[in-house]
Parts: C-alpha cells; sequence; structure tokens
C-alpha cells in the first residue's frame, strides 16, 4: 500500500475593507503580469493523473487525478489487461458492489469511466491518510486510539454484511486512517462477494486473515470469515497496545469453527470506542431512570388531585 499523500497551498487571506486598496493579498491582482490559469478547476476531464500503485502479480494499477480542483484515485487496469473480459468483468463487479455502499467509514466509490490513455477506471474519493498496517508497524496505537479505530472498521464491516456483501480481504493494509481525527475508511472491494452475484466466486484474500475452512475447503466466504479476518485485525491490534480487552475480542473472533464466532459483526462491541455521556444516554439505566422519574411524577400529581376528588 501506498501512502496517499496531500499537498496543500494555502490561498492569501482576503482582506478587509480597511485594506480594500492593497490588491497584493489578493487572487485576483490584475496588477500582476500572469493571471491564474482557472482551466483546471472548471474543467470536467480528470488532469495531473499520476501512477500510485501497480499490483506485481495482479492486473490492477492505481492513479491519483484532480478535477475541479479535487483529488480523486483512479482504479484501473494495466495496459496489457484491458482488453481482457474476465479482468473487465471483475472491474464492473467492484464498481457495482462499491457504489452500493453508502457508510462513512468506507471509500465512497463514485463512478465507472472510460479515460482517454488508461481505459476503464473506478473513481474513488481520495483518502488522506495511512494505512493500519503502518499504524501497527510503528507501534504508534496507543489503547484508545486502537479502540476507536477498532469500533469504526468494526460497524462498517456490520454495515457491509448488512447489504449482503462480504469483504473477503480484509487486513490492515485495506483499512486508512485519517492523519486527522483517526477517522477510517476500509477501501479496495477488489475481491468482494455479493449473494446477488454468480460470477468470480474463487477462494481470494491474503493468507494471514483468511478463514481456516476457506484455507482449507475453499468453501464460500460468509459473514463469518470476514469476522475471523477482523479477529486477526485486532489480535494484532491489541498486541502492540497490550490491549487485553481487544485481544479477548480477537479471540472469540477467531474461533477455528465459524458456529463459534459471533454471528454477527453488529454484536461485537469495542468498550471505550465512544465517551462516557454519549454511553450513558444510549443506556438502559438511563431508560430506567426516566421511567421512575415518569412514574414519580403521575403518582405525585395523583395525589394532589385525590383531596379534590373526595
Amino acid at each position: 500500500m501506498v501512502r496517499q499523500g496531500f499537498d496543500t497551498d494555502r490561498l492569501p487571506s482576503a482582506g478587509t475593507p480597511d485594506d480594500a486598496d492593497d490588491s497584493s493579498g489578493y487572487i485576483l491582482d490584475t496588477s500582476r503580469d500572469e493571471m491564474i490559469d482557472f482551466n483546471d478547476l472548471f474543467s470536467s476531464q480528470f488532469s495531473n493523473i499520476s501512477v500510485i500503485y501497480e499490483s506485481v502479480n495482479g492486473a490492477t494499477r492505481l492513479y491519483t487525478a484532480t478535477r475541479f480542483g479535487k483529488k480523486f484515485v483512479l482504479k484501473g487496469l494495466k495496459e496489457q489487461f484491458r482488453s481482457d473480459p474476465i479482468r473487465n468483468l471483475a472491474l464492473a463487479k467492484e464498481f457495482e458492489i462499491g457504489i452500493s455502499l453508502d457508510h462513512p467509514n468506507i471509500r465512497r466509490t463514485l463512478s465507472l469511466e472510460d479515460i482517454d490513455g488508461i481505459g476503464r477506471v473506478i473513481v474513488l474519493e481520495y483518502v488522506d491518510g495511512n494505512p493500519l498496517s503502518q499504524l501497527i508497524r510503528d507501534r504508534s496505537l496507543s489503547s484508545d486510539s486502537a479502540r476507536f479505530i477498532a469500533a469504526q472498521f468494526t460497524d462498517a464491516l456490520a454495515y457491509i454484511h448488512s447489504k449482503q456483501v462480504f469483504h473477503r480481504d480484509l487486513k490492515p493494509d485495506n483499512i486508512i486512517v485519517s492523519f486527522t481525527g483517526n477517522v477510517v475508511k476500509i477501501i479496495d472491494f477488489n475481491y468482494s462477494d455479493s449473494t446477488g452475484f454468480v460470477v468470480l466466486k474463487n477462494p481470494a484474500g491474503t493468507l494471514k486473515y483468511v478463514a481456516p475452512e476457506i484455507r482449507e475447503s475453499g468453501v464460500p466466504a460468509t459473514a463469518a470469515s470476514d469476522i475471523f479476518s477482523l479477529g486477526v485485525i485486532l489480535d494484532e491490534m491489541s498486541a502492540v497496545t497490550s490491549d487485553h480487552i481487544l485481544a479477548d475480542i480477537a479471540g472469540k473472533c477467531m474461533q477455528p469453527s465459524p458456529s463459534r464466532r459471533p454471528r454477527s459483526a453488529a454484536l461485537i462491541r469495542i468498550p471505550g470506542s465512544d465517551n462516557a455521556l454519549s454511553r450513558f444516554l444510549s443506556s438502559t439505566l438511563l431508560t430506567v431512570i426516566m421511567l421512575c422519574i415518569c412514574i414519580a411524577l403521575a403518582a405525585a400529581i395523583g395525589i394532589r388531585l385525590l383531596p379534590s376528588l373526595t
């Protein structure tokens, strides 16, 4: 996984009425010899297309590009595979699965387009961050940040499964964590599958994270096999943070038998991943307290009305 950098050129600050005569701070300074070229900003065509990643053994190639002044990722095929019907079918399947998913912790799939020079590509949201694998290697996770990150991709996985989609290649390389705020984005649905598709059903994934039932017998992917992969990721995070709670959750997810793993990612709770107030507001305790208050108020009103009724 190649880190996706992000260049930020700051524009000059707009002036105030008091310095309106001083045009040197304005972006549209007609006193300069050169005018700024806005052609790229208002063009619907992609520009500044650059290769950022190329699969060594596979068929895919990733680019960054800009359109309307915004950065995107383009996912296409190497030149020798662009006329291959199977590779194009796989690209179309990835697009159809990606475009069906809308979750804050999943990289957005935006369109499927044909671009001169690089062929058909999936247009994807640009994510400014590092893969979780790098944070694990650098041991730059605290227990709190690890739980916060884990809660996000666990919630995203539950959403994916609710759409009858199985990721099939869940691993730290495919989880991007933003540089600011530790916002998580699951990426790369290249191997993903859905119950709605009847093609490209071969076993897939990265061996370390693949569930044993798929490694040993090649059975179709299920939510349980994704949950096993989730467990391996949590186990790696717990190892660098010495977080026994994450390790315990990981152990439950990594059970050799699929039937002994959590039945759904939605049932997996990461303790301490949200603030105390939000936990209290959503708790059963608050419901009981509110019910007791209502009963007490009803009783007090009834007592006050009792003399007038007699």
